[in-house]
């Protein structure tokens, strides 16, 4: 039996594709608030949306890994450099007119990651669509397209994403190319997560692989109101509702994996072929080291996507991932 929980050899990811994200490339400005209750730049830029890939790339050599870089004419030298490290077959830089995607994260607090944060983007945006990663002149296209695709997105976002791959697996089979097996794991926005949302909230989650809310997010969904402080029973709860809901719905469709992702809880999974827990990375002990969760889910599930590529689906294993 190959032992998935060890570092993978070359062997292991031979005839796999790579994993791979649409979430887009930003640079990350931020404002934070001076002891007069003014709002002051910093002069930090970071990276954001590759995190997952970032996590990925802690399990996978950079030959199964794609990440998709919009580059504008503003898109500074030492980025490339930092991303270049990672392997550069795992990056594709295009050309794009105009500025890079810029966005501003602004803390009600003194520093970074302290008090209630709002996110605005500051120049246009250029979101990613599954053709962009499997269609020529896409690097990751061949030989194989990617296998599992990390999706960050609202729900009207998503229907197109949906619709596109589902489009491109008719056209491989029509054309008589080898079938596309491309999946997607969903990372909903908050935006999305409301009650007048639910229908099709179920119906995308009934087309993907794998549909990831935190708890929070799912209990709103749900219309669950709460006062207290979150427990691993409320997870579960919540999980078995929505896919009561879905199945009853859609009662010829496979169920997809719903993790719940429940901060210091960790994360709940329920499928078809594994249920269970896993514990959050970091202990309670150490929540003074946490500086910012932000990019914590799409890490998260950068892991699970890792893991996914390497047990053939398993969601046991890939499990194991997450909490790295």
């Amino acid at each position: 039996m190959i032992d998935v929980y060890s570092p993978p050899g070359l062997e292991r990811l031979q005839g796999k594709g790579r994993v791979a994200t649409l979430g887009m490339f930003i640079i990350d400005h931020f404002e934070v608030t001076d002891q007069h209750g003014n709002l002051v730049s910093t002069e930090d830029e970071a990276l954001t949306w590759l995190i997952a890939m970032i996590a990925a790339r802690q399990f996978l050599p950079s030959s199964h890994v794609g990440l998709l870089v919009d580059k504008g004419f503003d898109f500074p030298p030492r980025f490339t450099e930092d991303l270049e490290k990672l392997g550069k077959d795992m990056i594709w830089f295009r050309h794009r007119d105009g500025p890079t995607t810029r966005a501003l994260n602004i803390y009600s607090g003194r520093k970074i990651g302290e008090g209630h944060q709002s996110f605005k983007y500051i120049s246009p945006q250029l979101q990613i669509f599954p053709r962009d990663l499997i269609v020529d002149p896409s690097p990751f296209a061949k030989p194989l397209a990617p296998e599992w695709i990390h999706v960050v997105c609202g729900s009207p976002r998503m229907k197109l994403i949906v619709e596109e791959l589902e489009g491109l697996k008719r056209d491989a089979v029509n054309e008589g190319a080898s079938p596309l097996e491309s999946q997607l794991v969903w990372e909903p926005l908050p935006f999305s997560c409301t009650p007048g949302e639910s229908e099709s909230l179920i119906w995308l989650a009934s087309r993907i692989a794998i549909f990831s809310p935190n708890l929070l997010e799912l209990q709103s969904i749900l219309g669950i109101s709460t006062v207290s402080s979150p427990t691993h029973s409320d997870a579960e709860i919540a999980a078995r509702a929505f896919l009561k809901l879905l199945t009853e719905k859609y009662p010829n469709v496979p169920a997809p994996a719903i993790v719940v992702r429940a901060g210091e809880l960790g994360a709940f999974t329920l499928s078809p072929d594994w249920t269970g827990w896993v514990p959050a990375f970091w202990r309670e002990e150490e929540q003074s080291q946490v500086v910012d969760v932000t990019g914590g889910g799409n890490s998260f599930l950068g892991g699970l996507l890792a893991g996914l590529l390497l047990s053939d689906g398993d969601i046991k294993a890939g499990n194991v991932f997450l909490p790295f």
